[in-house]
């Protein structure tokens, strides 16, 4: 688990322009990457809060974070990031929040989490595994119908009927338990081999996004940040898809002018304020990182700012 390497760690360090003093939040604390880097950052008067979905992750900090004075550590997911803030006395003070979204090495490699084709284990997928319904019981369970819509959403899968279809057959013939089962009915329904990818990757990335509800709880976070963040604050994320690189637009472009104003209010444009800034977008991993660690190539950075209020 320690070696778990975190993903374009100098350029998040940089992005968050953090203020030695101040509030920070890791709000995917993983297994402590970025996190590390951060308290280094920060002098004793700075504080820094993670949060994890992951138990595993949780139960498994190292020491060194662990005994740090200036860091704390909670268990649960960051679409609660406003309810912790309170209770944290920093909503409204927090000066940085990263989101280092996807999946981590540990989930991917371990066979026990079933989020890999690559490793024979039961289907699970959930990142939080005290609590919702696994891959493989919703599996057993859901209509054709559902399961391609949710392949077609989330997965962009051309052959999202076909797959959904072949599921279902199977599915009455015998219970469909571990990964290898699964990708190897997905790989039959489609009927060309992709180059450089395996056929089960965009139909396992969709059952993943849609069992953690990933996109929706990534949206309800951006909404509630405004208030979380103070002045200048700033958002740092890390997305590995373009499914979640079209919520931080939608974001972005639903909070260009203040959303807190009702839509059909005939208030002056003048009145209204912008409420973030995109400092930068699409910042690509550098060549050797991607040498090092081939997992981060998929990976882009996009850095938001909070505009001051100060200005309005």
């Amino acid at each position: 688990m320690n070696n778990h390497t975190p993903v374009m760690l100098n350029q998040v360090i940089k992005g968050l322009n953090i203020v030695k003093n101040g509030n920070y939040i890791d709000a995917t604390f993983g297994f402590g990457g970025h996190s590390k880097k951060i308290l280094e950052s920060l002098n004793s008067n700075g504080k820094l809060f993670g949060i994890d979905k992951d138990l595993d992750a949780v139960q498994s900090i190292e020491s060194s974070v662990l005994d740090d004075k200036r860091f704390t550590l909670k268990h649960g997911c960051f679409s609660s990031l406003e309810k912790f803030t309170k209770e944290w006395g920093i909503y409204g003070s927090v000066n940085g929040i990263l989101f280092d979204l996807g999946v981590s090495s540990y989930h991917l490699d371990n066979p026990d989490r079933g989020f890999s084709f690559k490793n024979k284990g039961l289907i699970d997928m959930r990142f939080d595994q005290s609590c919702g319904k696994s891959a493989r019981e919703w599996i057993t369970n859901v209509d054709e119908k559902t399961l391609s819509n949710i392949i077609w959403k989330y997965g962009d899968e051309r052959y999202s009927k076909r797959i959904a279809r072949e599921i279902i057959f199977e599915r009455k013939k015998e219970q469909i338990s571990s990964t290898d089962q699964l990708a190897k009915i997905i790989n039959k329904a489609i009927p060309k081999n992709e180059k450089n990818k395996n056929n089960a990757t965009r139909t396992f990335q969709a059952i993943r996004i849609f069992i953690n509800n990933e996109l929706e709880v990534l949206k309800d976070a951006l909404h509630n940040s405004y208030n979380i963040l103070a002045p200048k604050g700033r958002l740092v994320l890390i997305t590995y898809h373009s499914l979640e690189d079209r919520v931080i637009k939608d974001f972005l472009k639903h909070t260009d002018k203040n959303l807190s104003t009702p839509r059909n209010l005939p208030i002056k444009s003048e009145f209204l304020t912008k409420m973030y800034e995109l400092v930068s977008k699409s910042i690509k991993p550098e060549e050797g990182e991607i040498a090092a660690n081939p997992r981060a190539r998929s990976a882009k950075l996009n850095i938001l700012e909070k505009s001051n209020e100060d200005s309005v």
